[in-house]
Protein backbone atom coordinates (compact mmCIF):
# COMPACT_ATOMS: atom_id res chain seq x y z
CA UNK A 1 0.00 0.00 0.00
CA UNK A 2 0.77 3.58 -0.92
CA UNK A 3 1.77 5.24 2.77
CA UNK A 4 0.35 8.17 1.30
CA UNK A 5 -2.65 7.42 -1.01
CA UNK A 6 -3.43 4.60 1.08
CA UNK A 7 -4.28 2.60 -2.89
CA UNK A 8 -2.81 -0.34 -3.64
CA UNK A 9 0.11 -0.23 -6.32
CA UNK A 10 -0.08 -3.46 -8.18
CA UNK A 11 2.93 -5.39 -10.11
CA UNK A 12 1.51 -5.81 -13.49
CA UNK A 13 4.60 -7.99 -14.29
CA UNK A 14 3.55 -10.29 -11.45
CA UNK A 15 2.66 -13.71 -12.44
CA UNK A 16 -0.05 -13.69 -10.20
CA UNK A 17 -1.62 -10.58 -11.85
CA UNK A 18 -0.90 -12.20 -15.34
CA UNK A 19 -3.20 -15.35 -14.23
CA UNK A 20 -5.79 -13.07 -13.00
CA UNK A 21 -6.03 -10.52 -16.28
CA UNK A 22 -6.43 -14.27 -18.37
CA UNK A 23 -9.21 -15.49 -16.23
CA UNK A 24 -10.97 -12.50 -16.67
CA UNK A 25 -10.75 -12.11 -20.59
CA UNK A 26 -11.34 -16.16 -20.99
CA UNK A 27 -14.26 -16.18 -18.88
CA UNK A 28 -17.28 -17.26 -21.11
CA UNK A 29 -20.99 -17.48 -20.14
CA UNK A 30 -22.07 -20.65 -18.10
CA UNK A 31 -23.51 -23.29 -21.36
CA UNK A 32 -27.11 -24.15 -20.63
CA UNK A 33 -28.60 -27.15 -20.91
CA UNK A 34 -30.77 -26.98 -24.76
CA UNK A 35 -34.25 -27.76 -22.80
CA UNK A 36 -33.63 -25.04 -20.30
CA UNK A 37 -32.66 -22.36 -22.81
CA UNK A 38 -36.16 -23.58 -25.13
CA UNK A 39 -38.01 -23.12 -22.13
CA UNK A 40 -36.42 -19.41 -21.39
CA UNK A 41 -37.42 -18.63 -24.97
CA UNK A 42 -41.34 -19.67 -24.40
CA UNK A 43 -41.10 -17.78 -21.38
CA UNK A 44 -39.55 -14.33 -22.90
CA UNK A 45 -41.98 -15.02 -26.00
CA UNK A 46 -44.63 -15.01 -24.02
CA UNK A 47 -43.62 -11.98 -21.79
CA UNK A 48 -43.71 -9.88 -24.91
CA UNK A 49 -47.01 -10.64 -25.60
CA UNK A 50 -46.80 -13.52 -28.49
CA UNK A 51 -46.90 -17.55 -28.20
CA UNK A 52 -43.89 -19.81 -28.14
CA UNK A 53 -42.82 -20.97 -31.46
CA UNK A 54 -41.99 -24.33 -30.13
CA UNK A 55 -42.18 -26.26 -26.74
CA UNK A 56 -41.09 -29.44 -27.07
CA UNK A 57 -43.29 -32.62 -25.51
CA UNK A 58 -40.38 -33.49 -23.17
CA UNK A 59 -41.64 -29.54 -21.61
CA UNK A 60 -45.15 -30.14 -21.88
CA UNK A 61 -46.85 -31.38 -19.13
CA UNK A 62 -50.48 -32.77 -21.15
CA UNK A 63 -48.01 -34.66 -23.54
CA UNK A 64 -46.17 -36.67 -20.69
CA UNK A 65 -48.13 -39.51 -20.78
CA UNK A 66 -48.44 -41.60 -23.91
CA UNK A 67 -51.59 -41.42 -25.76
CA UNK A 68 -52.59 -44.95 -24.98
CA UNK A 69 -51.64 -44.60 -21.44
CA UNK A 70 -53.37 -41.73 -21.00
CA UNK A 71 -57.13 -43.27 -22.91
CA UNK A 72 -56.94 -45.94 -20.80
CA UNK A 73 -58.40 -46.75 -17.86
CA UNK A 74 -57.88 -45.58 -14.78
CA UNK A 75 -55.32 -47.81 -12.85
CA UNK A 76 -57.37 -51.03 -10.82
CA UNK A 77 -58.48 -49.74 -7.45
CA UNK A 78 -57.66 -51.91 -4.75
CA UNK A 79 -61.06 -53.65 -2.28
CA UNK A 80 -60.97 -53.20 1.24
CA UNK A 81 -61.38 -56.94 2.55
CA UNK A 82 -63.65 -56.01 5.40
CA UNK A 83 -66.20 -53.33 4.11
CA UNK A 84 -65.87 -54.48 0.26
CA UNK A 85 -65.87 -51.02 -1.02
CA UNK A 86 -62.65 -49.50 -3.58
CA UNK A 87 -59.96 -48.02 -1.69
CA UNK A 88 -59.16 -44.47 -3.10
CA UNK A 89 -57.12 -43.13 -1.24
CA UNK A 90 -54.73 -45.05 1.37
CA UNK A 91 -54.64 -48.49 1.47
CA UNK A 92 -53.29 -50.60 4.46
CA UNK A 93 -51.40 -53.84 2.92
CA UNK A 94 -52.14 -56.75 5.22
CA UNK A 95 -50.85 -59.54 2.56
CA UNK A 96 -49.97 -59.83 -0.89
CA UNK A 97 -53.52 -58.84 -3.09
CA UNK A 98 -55.29 -58.38 0.60
CA UNK A 99 -55.87 -54.58 1.58
CA UNK A 100 -58.22 -52.98 3.67
CA UNK A 101 -58.80 -48.76 4.36
CA UNK A 102 -57.16 -47.22 7.56
CA UNK A 103 -60.09 -47.14 9.23
CA UNK A 104 -60.66 -50.84 8.56
CA UNK A 105 -57.72 -52.04 9.81
CA UNK A 106 -59.00 -53.03 13.21
CA UNK A 107 -59.40 -55.84 15.79
CA UNK A 108 -62.07 -57.78 15.09
CA UNK A 109 -63.17 -58.16 18.63
CA UNK A 110 -62.61 -54.55 20.27
CA UNK A 111 -62.35 -52.48 17.29
CA UNK A 112 -58.88 -51.38 18.14
CA UNK A 113 -57.16 -49.71 14.95
CA UNK A 114 -53.94 -51.76 14.31
CA UNK A 115 -52.02 -49.15 12.43
CA UNK A 116 -49.80 -48.50 15.25
CA UNK A 117 -50.01 -51.86 17.04
CA UNK A 118 -49.45 -54.56 13.98
CA UNK A 119 -51.94 -57.35 13.87
CA UNK A 120 -52.33 -60.82 14.63
CA UNK A 121 -54.13 -63.82 12.60
CA UNK A 122 -56.63 -66.01 14.02
CA UNK A 123 -57.96 -68.09 11.90
CA UNK A 124 -59.42 -65.72 8.90
CA UNK A 125 -59.72 -62.82 11.19
CA UNK A 126 -57.53 -60.16 12.54
CA UNK A 127 -57.09 -59.11 15.96
CA UNK A 128 -54.79 -57.10 18.58
CA UNK A 129 -52.40 -58.63 20.56
CA UNK A 130 -54.28 -59.10 23.66
CA UNK A 131 -57.40 -60.45 21.69
CA UNK A 132 -55.33 -62.53 20.08
CA UNK A 133 -53.83 -64.76 22.84
CA UNK A 134 -57.43 -64.68 24.19
CA UNK A 135 -58.38 -66.79 20.92
CA UNK A 136 -54.98 -68.62 20.91
CA UNK A 137 -55.34 -69.84 23.92
CA UNK A 138 -58.97 -70.29 23.95
CA UNK A 139 -59.59 -73.03 22.58
CA UNK A 140 -57.36 -75.33 25.10
CA UNK A 141 -59.06 -73.86 28.24
CA UNK A 142 -62.04 -75.32 26.03
CA UNK A 143 -61.02 -78.49 24.93
CA UNK A 144 -59.40 -79.16 28.62
CA UNK A 145 -63.29 -78.66 30.29
CA UNK A 146 -64.98 -80.89 27.76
Amino acid sequence: MDSEGGSLLLDEDSEVFKMLQENREGRAAPRQSSSFRLLQEALEAEERGGTPAFLPSSLSPQSSLPASRALATPPKLHTCEKCSTSIANQAVRIQEGRYRHPGCYTCADCGLNLKMRGHFWVGDELYCEKHARQRYSAPATLSSRA
